[in-house]
């Protein structure tokens, strides 16, 4: 059962009220933002909520709408959304298409509101909290899907068989530790946003295919991206193009890549067959409608 404050409960009992809403987002590289429906700013106290921030400041200017929240009884998936202009001093487009907003955290809350006293305590309701969904990019807006805690429970749970591994490499269920299997490099030449090449990956060929790269500084610092090729010369091809422009002097770190195959990876790179998760000698619906 959710818990009212005593204070804002009274205030609520007391027929005139003057509440407003606000959302605290926190996202995934731990940066806070804090709006408010209400025409003045307030700053709260969000640590009892396993955030960072001591005294956040919910900005009155941004003009966030956040969409007639619906709550249901059931299991359905509460439907909400943030709508915010397109001015770039919130969601860039550019750190949208990177992926800097992907599920991040969001928190929507009512509060009472006092002239005299913009800071408030912890004296507030949560409505609901969740993460961010699709983002959808307009030609004068950003609008956010936030989705519920209900959202989980619409995730399909189970496994098939594949001739693959369905571990992913240094995962609980994979168990290999991912420390020697990770190296700094720095570009050196740069082809496009997608290509270029490294110093230091004396690795043979493919080694980092199927790999993550992450870069540490430059425009894309902080973001990640899988790697579709690797030439012994340190040329690597990214499955998508980064975002940001990638430039000579951008540093990064690099994971040995995984192709998910038994005798090549599992056995013969990794040393890891016991983990392996797969059934790679499982016979095909070929095989078993065949004429004996």
């Amino acid at each position: 059962m959710k818990q009212i404050p005593a204070a804002l409960q009274a205030h609520y009992d007391s027929g005139g009220t003057s509440v407003a809403h606000a959302i605290v987002i926190e996202r995934t590289d731990g940066q806070l933002f804090g709006f408010t429906s209400h025409d003045l700013p307030l700053v709260l106290d969000v640590t009892p909520w396993g955030m960072s921030s001591v005294a956040l400041a919910f900005d009155a200017m941004q003009g966030l709408t956040a969409s007639n929240l619906v709550s249901t009884s059931g299991f359905a998936v509460d439907n909400l959304e943030l709508i915010t202009l397109d001015d770039g001093s919130l969601f860039q487009r550019d750190e949208v298409l990177a992926g800097v907003w992907r599920n991040a955290g969001f928190r929507i809350f009512r509060y009472r509101w006092d002239v005299a006293a913009p800071t408030i305590a912890n004296d507030v309701e949560i409505l609901t909290r969740g993460w961010f969904g699709e983002v959808t990019l307009n030609a004068a807006t950003i609008k956010v899907e936030l989705r519920g805690l209900k959202q989980l429970l619409q995730q399909s749970v189970g496994e098939v068989s594949t001739k693959t591994c369905r571990n992913r490499l240094g995962d609980g269920r994979c168990r290999v530790d991912l420390t020697p299997w990770t190296h700094e490099s720095v570009v050196t030449a740069v082809a496009d946003k997608r290509t270029f090449t490294a110093s230091g990956l004396v690795h043979g060929a493919d080694f980092f295919g199927e790999g993550v790269l992450t870069f540490t500084s430059g425009a894309n610092a902080g973001l990640s991206q899988k790697v579709r090729s690797h030439g012994a010369s340190g040329q690597l091809t990214l499955v998508l193009p980064m975002v940001m422009t990638v430039a000579v002097g951008d540093q990064f770190s690099i994971v040995a890549g995984c192709r998910k195959r038994l005798m090549e990876d599992c056995k013969g790179k990794f040393g890891n067959v016991l983990y392996f998760r797969g059934e790679p000698h499982r016979p095909t619906t070929d095989d078993l409608t065949k004429t004996p």
